[in-house]
Order: structure tokens, then sequence, then C-alpha cells
């Protein structure tokens, strides 16, 4: 079994333990009744996740990105996600972050473990506080589109590929990978296309790994 090269990874749900960093914000800064009716209206399909975004952005606007930032810090990661970032950088594995959630949410991660690609969402500032706009850099397909041109560029073949995630928009991911990861899966059709799923956290997704092949055995020594 060839060993990875490549591994695109959600965040919410996935690394993160709130599935969402949005509603993770809404109820610190007291907006969570705002916020409901426009997740009803996305939800429903009666508006796009761009106006969705839109809506949920301009509910931030004047607080300063450092102050967001603190609190999205207090979100922690699963158990056994710093250890797989971890394994998987040392392993020489090309790591990127898929999400629709946002970069203040991402920055930091990409920061700490030194990842190598980010794909998500955009909040706007100007002078360091939110004006309420946002740049939607995942449309619907985004996911796909990302992870499997990251793949072309790279000529990395599709079984060198892992990818992992907890809904239902990171089967996009699962299209561009041949080793398939669901974590705290929150449907059913993620969970049967799974080569295995991590319940109730990422503990023991380095040693399945390794198990397979997939990474190389870590020295003891």
């Amino acid at each position: 079994m060839p060993h990875l090269r490549l591994a695109v990874l959600d965040v919410d749900g996935t690394l993160k333990q709130a599935e969402s960093p949005y509603q993770f914000l809404h109820r610190r800064l007291g907006v969570a009744h705002l916020a409901a009716a426009n997740r009803e209206l996305a939800l429903s399909g009666h508006i796009s996740f761009a106006e969705w975004l839109r809506r949920d952005a301009a509910l931030w606007a004047g607080q300063p990105a450092a102050r967001l930032a603190e609190m999205l810090a207090d979100n922690p990661f699963l158990p056994g996600a710093t250890e797989l970032l971890v394994a998987l950088k040392q392993a020489g594995v090309i790591v990127a972050l898929a999400t629709a959630g946002f970069t203040l949410n991402t920055d930091p991660i990409v920061q700490q473990f030194g990842l190598d690609y980010c794909l998500a969402n955009e909040l706007t500032t100007v002078d360091g506080v939110l004006d309420g706009g946002s740049i939607n850099h995942v449309p619907e397909g985004g996911k796909a589109a990302f992870a499997c041109g990251l793949a072309a560029r790279l000529s990395i073949p599709r079984e060198q590929v892992l990818a992992a995630g907890d809904t239902g928009t990171d089967l996009e991911l699962f299209q561009c990978a041949g080793v398939r990861c669901a974590v705290n899966p929150k449907m059913p059709a993620l969970r049967a296309q799974a080569d295995v799923v991590f319940e109730p956290d990422l503990r023991g997704a380095v040693a399945w790994l390794v198990g397979r092949g997939y990474l190389p055995a870590v020295d003891s020594k």
C-alpha cells in the first residue's frame, strides 16, 4: 500500500469540536436568535450559501477581529486531532484544510502546524475591525474542485490522497480521495462511503493509518 502524499481535511466537527464556527460565534456574541432565521432559510433552500454567509457576517460588523480570534481559540480540537496533524506533517504528507468556515478560524491552525494549503471563506475588515462583509471562496462544489485540482497540480494519484470530514458537503472530498475518513458522520451516506469511521474523536487515527501502511511506522527510539 503506497504511503499518503496529500491529506485534505475538513475543520469544524472534524478537527475542531464545534460543528460550526458561525454558530459558535453567534452564541458567544449573543446574536444566535438573529442568526436562526438565516439558518432556516438556507437549510430550506430559500437562500444560497453565499447569501447565508453574507447575512451571518453582517451580524458581526463592528467586532474587532482579534476579539473573535480569541473566542475561536476557546473551541478545542477533538482528542487525537493534533496528533494526526503532527503525524501527517512528520511523514512528509502535504496537508490542506477545506472548509466552509472562514480564515479567521483556519489561519491559526495553518500557522500552528505548518500546513500547506487552505480553502476557506473570508471575513473582511477595516483597520482590524469586521465591516460586515465577506468573500465566498467556497461555493457549492468548491471543496471537490479544490481537492481534485490540488492533487492534479501536484501529480498525486487518488490512492495517495486522504480526505476526512463529518457532513454531507464532505462527500465532495471523498470523490478525490482513495482513503476516506468519516469523523462523527452526520449523515448515513458519508458513513457508507467511508473506509473508516472515527467516533467519538480522532484518537486511534494515527495507529489506523500506520497499521494499514498509509503512514510509516513511528520510530519509538
